[in-house]
């Protein structure tokens, strides 16, 4: 299931049973969102006329998180959907299931090894300790998207398995002693690669790493000194906790509901 299908099956509830939570529905719908104004910026003649619905299904979800009391879990979106936002969704559909991931029974067993061997390299490796508690969060999300896979299908596995793909290139680019570089690519050839579409994971993107490991507030020179290192409360913003409603639906209030 990508993400514009659940989104419609969300909106489609009508009290069977399902729990939909906030976050997972909302970012669901960010990635429709997306996926429909590129296709529309590239000349999706589809695309475009979906775009001009895409407020309307934002204004749905709003409504529907509101008349679930601003639950984080729902299990009927108590509005009705249009058969417009339908069609736009159902442009979505196909515009994601033609690059959409592929999460076959034995892929998702060697990300569970994958999950389950990163404490172990992280206790082997000198880091930066909130740059470990970081990648163990990360890691965790990708344990509960496997959980959750049934219900939430590729979408949610693909964004968090792709943030903890970006967090390992992150372990990799960190100046660190050579036992525990040796480690870490040892680690990304044996668990890594083999969950990945691409095998050139493991040696590619060290340059966007080090971009991203600057945007968490890690230069080299930081890393290696330990110095002027972020706070760790500087990482529980991290978007693996409950999306708030005000950054993710147009025209809400922000509320801790």
């Amino acid at each position: 299931m990508n993400a514009a299908a659940y989104v419609k099956r969300f909106l489609m509830a009508d009290g069977t049973g399902m729990t939909f939570r906030f976050p997972d529905v909302s970012g669901a719908m960010a990635e429709v969102d997306s996926a429909l104004r590129t296709a529309a910026a590239a000349g999706d003649e589809d695309a475009d006329l979906a775009v001009r619905c895409l407020d309307g299904i934002w204004y749905n979800i709003s409504v529907a998180w509101e008349r679930n009391g601003r639950s984080m879990e729902m299990t009927d979106s108590k509005v009705p959907l249009s058969v417009e936002s339908r069609m736009a969704l159902r442009t979505a559909e196909r515009l994601l299931d033609s690059n959409a991931a592929e999460y076959p029974q034995e892929r998702r067993e060697r990300i569970r090894e994958l999950v389950a061997g990163v404490p172990d390299l992280l206790k082997s490796v000198t880091l930066p300790r909130e740059l470990k508690e970081y990648v163990a969060r990360l890691a965790r999300e990708v344990g509960t998207a496997l959980d959750e896979y049934d219900l939430t299908g590729d979408f949610k596995l693909d964004i968090a398995f792709a943030r903890l793909q970006t967090s390992l290139n992150i372990i990799a680019a960190t100046p660190k002693d050579e036992r525990s570089q040796r480690t870490v690519m040892e680690f990304l050839k044996s668990r890594v690669v083999p969950c990945v579409a691409a095998a050139g994971f493991a040696l590619g993107v060290f340059a966007d790493s080090a971009t991203i490991l600057e945007y968490l507030g890690y230069s080299p020179a930081q890393v290696e000194s330990r110095g002027q290192r972020k706070s760790p409360e500087s990482f529980e913003s991290d978007t693996s906790q409950a999306a708030r409603p005000s950054d993710v639906l147009p025209g809400t209030t922000r509320s801790d509901g």
